[in-house]
C-alpha cells in the first residue's frame, strides 16, 4: 500500500513540474504525453531534462525559418 502512495506522489510531482514549465497552453495533449515521458524516465533524468528531451524529439519535424525561406524561393521559381 505504501508503494502505491509513493508512486502516486511521484506522478503528482512530475505532473506539477511539467505543468509549471509547460509553455504550449494550446497543446494539453502533448503536455500529458510529456508527463508520461518524464515519469517513465524519473530515475534516469531530472524532470526538466526529460522535458527538454521530449520537446527535442518532437522538434525534429518542425519547420525552421530556413526551411520556410527555401520553400518560398521554390514557389517563386
Amino acid at each position: 500500500m505504501m508503494s502505491v502512495i509513493f508512486e502516486q506522489e511521484r506522478q503528482d510531482e512530475v505532473r506539477d513540474l511539467v505543468h509549471e514549465l509547460w509553455q504550449l497552453d494550446s497543446r494539453p495533449d502533448l503536455e500529458d504525453d510529456c508527463v508520461e515521458y518524464a515519469y517513465s524516465r524519473y530515475d534516469e533524468l531530472p524532470v526538466y531534462q526529460s522535458i527538454i528531451a521530449f520537446l527535442s524529439s518532437h522538434c525534429g519535424q518542425a519547420l525552421s525559418n530556413q526551411d520556410l525561406e527555401h520553400m518560398a524561393k521554390e514557389t517563386n521559381l
